[in-house]
């Protein structure tokens, strides 16, 4: 069966991210796609505050002086509980589109142990980059957890829950977003509709300002050209799952609003640090800081996707034009 052609996309982009939904017989248009993936969004909200809930019913440290503080089975239940908003979307791919969950971004390509490293390795360094200019510029404080060998083993497998949440968000924003809009209205339109959602779905978070609306474009435009460099997802879902698992879990930064217990370190503001450098209450997602660390990593991953050869009108036999299932 002959796939439809992307009525605007087809010469702007040969990377295979966008081209997934080729493999559908019955593709969403961007409106109703984007209804979809904030329905699969709520529906992994819903599913993370019901599994939360019933963790903090029987946890009587859950709660203190009006912050949430969270142990490492209900940071597992929060987090872990996207996996319905992955389900949900995976339903409507085989259901309405009729094409596999693969297709939405994890296409067969060679090297995906080294792209799951590589976002991996990325975040960590990245992360421990904005640590240390803090606490060099004396924004931050850095202090040593004291966990027994049990308490800090405990940090490796809360990284499970940050790689279902991180991987969700990128399935859904990267993957699905992209590639609905980019079939009607090209490459530059899904880059920018993708930055949006993925701002505005953050955009509650406690603390959320004009700095941290600045950084949050900044990571879903960097994270966006990596996928579209890559190939594929597993990159950006490493990376996005390590920069949250590392702030939270290792370096104990408050994500989200969130405050973790099983950490490795205690990382908090300086006395006589400044909000618009170390994010206040946001984070440290939300400082000046990372700001100038993301905007040097959107060059970066720029430069790489414009060598890629993945841009420019599609090649004879690409996945550019029509192909076969």
């Amino acid at each position: 069966m002959i796939e439809q052609r992307v009525e605007h996309g087809t010469g702007e982009s040969r990377s295979p991210v966008p081209h997934g939904i080729l493999r559908a017989s019955s593709p969403t248009g961007p409106a109703t796609g984007t209804a979809v993936l904030l329905l699969c969004f709520l529906v992994g909200q819903l599913a993370s505050a019901l599994g939360l809930l019933a963790v903090l019913l029987g946890s009587g440290e859950a709660f203190r002086g009006g912050a949430v503080r969270l142990d490492l089975p209900a940071q597992l239940a929060l987090t872990g509980g996207f996996l319905a908003g992955v389900l949900a979307l995976g339903a409507w791919l085989t259901g309405k589109e009729r094409r596999p969950f693969s297709s939405v971004g994890f296409p067969p390509v060679r090297g995906v142990v080294r792209s799951l490293l590589l976002g991996a390795v990325v975040a960590l360094v990245a992360v421990t980059l904005l640590v240390l200019l803090g606490v060099v510029t004396g924004q931050l404080v850095l202090e040593r957890e004291v966990l027994h060998s049990v308490g800090a083993a405990l940090v490796v497998p809360a990284l499970l829950g940050f790689a279902v949440q991180a991987g969700s968000e990128e399935i859904l924003v990267r993957g699905y977003l992209v590639q609905v809009t980019w079939r009607k209205w090209g490459l530059g339109a899904a880059v920018c509709a993708q930055a949006v959602v993925f701002t505005l779905l953050h955009g509650l978070n406690t603390g959320f300002g004009l700095l941290p609306l600045v950084n949050l474009l900044l990571i879903s435009l960097v994270l966006v050209f990596w996928a579209l460099a890559e190939g594929g997802l597993w990159g950006v879902c490493a990376f996005h799952a390590v920069w949250n698992w590392c702030q939270g879990n290792v370096y104990g930064i408050e994500v989200s609003g969130m405050t973790l217990t099983t950490t490795l370190f205690q990382t908090d503001p300086a006395s006589t640090g400044s909000t618009l450098l170390t994010g206040g209450d946001f984070g440290l997602e939300g400082g000046l800081i990372t700001t100038l660390v993301l905007a040097c990593c959107l060059v970066v991953v720029v430069r790489v996707f414009l060598r890629s050869g993945l841009t420019g009108p599609p090649r004879p036999g690409s996945l550019g034009g029509a192909s076969r299932k």
